[in-house]
């Protein structure tokens, strides 16, 4: 039986058999063979286990810090729970924010969509998009 390597948006990754759909989150990571070659592949490439998410959230927080020129720490965006308006960032910060992550992520990100308006929610935008574009949709 053939499988071949897949992965979801926290960039975890698992093998799945060629001929079964996968189920939702889950993209086809370009690699394929038997489960053994499989499982070497994704020794070879999983190399930071920590969920992407985590790692995206914890760059976002850095981000708006600097995008709001340190007035607001990493640790207190990453703890606010609330709105970027809310914490008081300015549209300003925004475009930074903005800026910072197309370069960083190459993912085009639009503040008028209301799920991107706090950490998680960008956190989950970026994530998704990133795992979209993996899987060629």
């Amino acid at each position: 039986m053939d499988y071949r390597v897949v992965m979801n948006a926290d960039e975890q990754y698992s093998v799945w058999a060629v001929d079964d759909d996968l189920p939702a989150g889950w993209v086809a990571e370009g690699h394929s063979g038997s489960r053994d070659e499989c499982l070497d592949h994704i020794e070879r490439v999983w190399t930071d286990q920590s969920p992407a998410r985590t790692r995206i959230r914890a760059w976002l927080a850095g981000a708006v810090s600097l995008a709001c020129d340190g007035r607001l720490a990493p640790g207190d965006v990453a703890t606010a729970g609330c709105s970027f308006v809310a914490m008081g960032v300015s549209s300003l910060a925004i475009i930074r924010l903005v800026d910072a992550i197309e370069m960083e992520y190459d993912v085009a990100v639009d503040f008028t969509q209301q799920t991107l308006e706090n950490l998680d929610g960008l956190t989950d935008f970026i994530a998704a998009e990133r795992l979209r574009r993996r899987g060629g949709c």
